[in-house]
């Protein structure tokens, strides 16, 4: 049974992500898609659970699991019955305990004020849960297909959003006739877009870095190194075409750890190097610039599109429903009870544009720190990558930037909220994960003696 599982991990792991490409690329969606999705990850998930239950699982995974799971636990204990005094603690929570004293009504009070949603919430996160379990107790080998697999991906929604880019506005064969989806392709939101660029870009990153090691071995093409980085520099110039303000701010900033903390630049040898040196300070003085105009483009963004606003008011409805947040899924209503006059618009707010934000109006307390603890988590595995070699390392550290470069975009957007980038992003955390704990440790460098010098 176990061997049949390992077996079919890998090809049932990437059906889940075709299948959350395909229909997953909305927020917010009012036909049964997501459900299917949902169970969709129920074979995945149980094939992931039988192979880790038969094999040791290294430190670095077992910390990811359980993050994973104090991620899912969040939304779970917020569907729990509160005792009444507990449940009202939250400032806000005062004038609704009036009002239903009015109106007569009694209540048995859940921790989320929005019970229902915040189940759903629960439930969508299936998809993650078995992408990331899956990617952790996949081999080494596998991994690097998987990478490759999520890479296909990404490059044919690529393609795909230049078919749709080139469509008549009323054309039947556009997704998304509600809106202009410009160059999202599969994704509603063209900022997502970039995101899923710049994570194409990490990876093709890594898997060059991975390519050229191999090739010294012989077990790769040559070659294949000046292919991967070639997608990455394609994946790179699709980034304006989202139009996404952020993503242009972030790809840079992306490219650039990409290179360093997959071994691709080695910053010891550009500075023996002066034709390095000089092209290294040339590309840090565009990415200076680049980084520049984004923010300037993000400054813009703030003023004409209210996103800073936005945050601003969910950041103090957050502090009236502390200490136990709104619950998840909560964020459109109590929004729009906080929000002021001129937030007031002929669409509701669906998000706060801000993940952190949102996550701290809609968790409190305990959400703020399983978030830390989160990130606590990524820093740690981010120096372990920096102090090793090898196959493992050049995977982990392309996922690395990737997770870097999602977690530096929902400060302005919010990719996590679509199953396609929610499914990709855990399926990328999985392997760098699974790929530090098998990384070879850099030796430390030993100053030689003044005898040896001589």
């Amino acid at each position: 049974m176990i061997d049949t599982a390992r077996r079919l991990l890998l090809p049932a792991l990437l059906v889940l992500l075709v299948a959350c490409w395909l229909g997953g690329g909305v927020t917010a969606d009012d036909t049964s898609i997501d459900e299917w999705l949902q169970l969709l990850a129920l074979p995945v998930l149980l094939l992931a659970v039988i192979v880790l239950i038969e094999q040791d699982t290294p430190p670095p995974v077992r910390w990811g699991m359980a993050a994973v799971l104090l991620i899912a636990a969040v939304p779970a204990l917020q569907l729990l019955p509160l005792p009444t005094n507990i449940w009202a603690l939250p400032s806000a929570r005062g004038a609704l305990v009036a009002d239903l004293a009015v109106a007569g009504v009694t209540v048995a009070p859940h921790w989320s004020l929005a019970p229902y949603a915040t189940e759903r919430s629960l439930w969508a996160l299936l998809p993650a849960l078995a992408a990331f379990l899956a990617a952790c107790a996949l081999p080494a080998w596998q991994r690097r297909r998987l990478l490759q697999g999520v890479v296909v991906l990404i490059a044919c929604n690529v393609v795909f959003a230049f078919f749709q880019a080139g469509l008549p506005p009323d054309s039947p064969l556009r997704l998304y006739q509600d809106f202009s989806n410009g160059f999202g392709g599969l994704l509603a939101n063209t900022n997502h877009q970039a995101t899923a660029c710049i994570i194409g870009m990490a990876l093709s990153v890594g898997l060059a870095a991975d390519a050229r090691l191999r090739a010294r071995h012989g077990q790769a093409h040559p070659h294949r190194y000046g292919w991967y980085l070639a997608l990455a520099g394609c994946f790179l110039l699709m980034v304006p075409l989202s139009t996404s303000r952020a993503g242009m701010a972030i790809a840079l900033p992306a490219l650039g750890l990409a290179l360093l903390i997959t071994g691709l630049v080695r910053p010891m040898r550009i500075l023996r190097s002066r034709r390095a040196l000089a092209l290294t300070l040339a590309s840090v003085l565009l990415a200076v610039i680049g980084v520049r105009a984004g923010l300037g483009w993000m400054a813009v963004d703030e003023a004409q599109e209210q996103r800073h606003a936005m945050a601003v008011v969910a950041v103090e409805a957050g502090k009236a429903q502390a200490p136990l947040g709104s619950g998840v899924g909560s964020f459109v209503e109590v929004f729009e009870q906080a929000a002021p006059l001129q937030l007031r618009l002929a669409n509701y707010v669906n998000h706060a544009h801000n993940e952190y934000v949102q996550w701290w109006l809609s968790t409190g307390w305990l959400g703020m720190l399983v978030l830390g603890g989160v990130l606590a988590l990524l820093g740690m595995t981010g120096w372990r990558i920096l102090r090793s070699r090898g196959h493992g390392a050049a995977l982990a550290g392309a996922g690395f930037a990737a997770l870097c470069a999602v977690l530096a975009h929902s400060w302005a957007d919010y990719p996590l909220r679509t199953l396609t980038l929610m499914a990709t992003t855990a399926a990328v955390a999985g392997v760098m994960l699974a790929s530090v704990a098998v990384a070879t440790p850099r030796e430390p460098a030993t100053r030689r003696r003044p005898s040896q010098l001589a």
